[in-house]
């Protein structure tokens, strides 16, 4: 039997109390920068074998793609009065999952990624109102396309295609399945006969028309992205570089024409930041968000940014937002024109129910009811990491429709903006992930308490063993070397 003599307990009080004392000290003044760059470390790209790689790799937060489509419902009256104003019934949601995948992805010496990124769409009837069956009536999306392609040609020109679109018989508006409209498509005599014209400044580079046909499990349709990999900076994390291998994008001017922001879905640490910019490639360019306010996901809870009026303008009310002008034309506050990205189809982009925008936009139509409730885009971000907690994107495309002299069709229909539909893409954080991310964001301060509190104990120890010392001296007694006597 091994005795501990008061002298042996006093160094071995003294040497507990300092251990704990300079392990709380590691813990409390070292242990967040420790964990954050771990941290950090794991949310990036920096390699294959990273959290975040595995998760940006193949998202696993479920992801949603809502269409509503604007059915237009007296079609028949406009056709025989062009000043009766056209009325518009919103169907669906139509809602399909959103998975996506990072394919072709190659890593470079300055810490960032070139990748392709596929996007694999399934019908959820489950969250669907109606039927991809559905009959939507809209004005015809292809004779709105080919008249803005000829509206500058020689009179010749426009006339010799008028010939065609009646020729062809060519309708005002369409009647076509949800289906058809979105990734099915629909073929037309009109598309057909400019592949076989081959008329110089036309050039439609589809066989079917539909908004988002040839896009489902497509690798390449949304072109390739170099992206910051925040293996060197955690602060450039998400920030995209180049979009098909371009810094600038022609169709606007100045700074307008930069490749800035995120994809949206990978993100630096946003801390304070007054606004945040996502780079989309269905609009050739960055929209901007603004702080405002927090938004808490499953007890998380996040900064809150939102589509404002300052998101969609065109330099109406942001002078500094005109270079998103195309050919000069000023448009109303509220809508950006992307007739340049969208192959010449004279495609404006709002926000859902032209919410944000001019009421003139609703002056000249009936049905729309702008309702920051349901047409507010907004976005929820951890602040400390970055990490997605709820996003919900939602646009609108609008057909311009104005005349144009030649086109038989386009007479006295004046101009105005025909909503054709809306889509809203969803993502929330989901109660499987939701634990791991409140670990990730204690952790830091749980190592640092519990530092500040080994601390004290070390302090509390080393107090008493010097009161101790002070009061008694340590000494031996003598029972203490008889029972030393009798151990031996």
């Amino acid at each position: 039997m091994v005795f501990c003599s008061a002298n042996c307990r006093k160094w071995t009080t003294f040497g507990v109390s300092l251990s704990l004392i300079l392990i709380g000290i590691v813990l409390a003044f070292l242990w967040i920068s420790i964990v954050q760059k771990i941290v950090n470390h794991e949310l990036s790209l920096a390699d294959s074998k990273t959290t975040g790689f595995t998760m940006w790799k193949e998202t696993p937060i479920p992801m949603y793609l809502a269409f509503r489509f604007f059915n237009w419902t007296n079609y028949e009256e406009y056709q025989k009065n062009h000043t009766i104003k056209p009325n518009f019934t919103e169907c669906g949601p139509y809602t399909y999952s959103e998975h996506h995948i990072r394919e072709n992805i190659t890593f470079f010496d300055d810490y960032t990624i070139t990748y392709y990124n596929r996007r694999i769409w399934k019908y959820a009837p489950e969250r669907s109102v109606g039927s991809l069956n559905d009959l939507i009536t809209t004005f015809n999306p292809i004779l709105a396309t080919v008249a803005n392609m000829v509206k500058f040609k020689h009179i010749i020109v426009r006339e010799g295609v008028n010939f065609f679109l009646q020729e062809k018989k060519t309708p005002l508006a369409v009647t076509k399945t949800v289906n058809e409209f979105i990734f099915e498509g629909y073929d037309d005599p009109m598309l057909d006969l400019l592949h076989q014209l081959h008329i110089k400044g036309i050039n439609v580079p589809f066989t079917k028309f539909g908004w988002f046909v040839d896009r489902n499990n497509s690798v390449e349709y949304d072109g390739i992205f170099n992206m910051n990999s925040g293996g060197d900076d955690i602060e450039k994390l998400g920030i995209i570089n180049t979009w098909n291998n371009m810094s600038e994008i022609p169709y606007w001017k100045g700074q307008c024409q930069k490749v800035v922001g995120t994809s949206g879905e990978l993100w630096y640490p946003p801390r304070d930041a007054k606004t945040v910019e996502i780079f989309s490639n269905d609009l050739c360019s960055p929209v901007s968000l603004s702080h405002q306010g927090e938004y808490t996901v499953h007890g998380i809870e996040g900064h809150k940014y939102v589509g404002s009026d300052r998101t969609l303008d065109n330099g109406t009310k942001y002078p500094e937002m005109s270079c998103f002008l195309t050919d000069g034309v000023q448009q109303r506050a509220g809508v950006r024109n992307v007739t340049l990205c969208k192959f010449g189809a004279p495609a404006l982009i709002s926000f859902p129910h032209f919410y944000n925008a001019d009421p003139y936009y609703l002056q000249d139509i009936d049905g729309l009811k702008p309702d920051a409730s349901k047409h507010e885009m907004y976005l929820s971000l951890e602040p400390r990491t970055g990490l997605p907690l709820k996003v919900r994107a939602a646009f609108q495309l609008n057909l311009q429709v104005e005349e144009i002299v030649g086109i038989t069709l386009l007479e006295k229909v004046g101009k105005k903006l025909m909503p054709a539909f809306w889509f809203e893409q969803s993502a929330e954080l989901d109660e499987a992930l939701t634990s791991e991310v409140k670990l990730l964001l204690v952790l830091p301060s749980a190592g640092q308490y519990t530092g500040y509190g080994m601390i004290t104990i070390g302090g509390l120890l080393a107090v008493v063993a010097s009161l101790v010392t002070w009061r008694q001296g340590w000494k031996s007694t003598e029972e203490e070397h008889l029972l030393n006597q009798n151990a031996l």
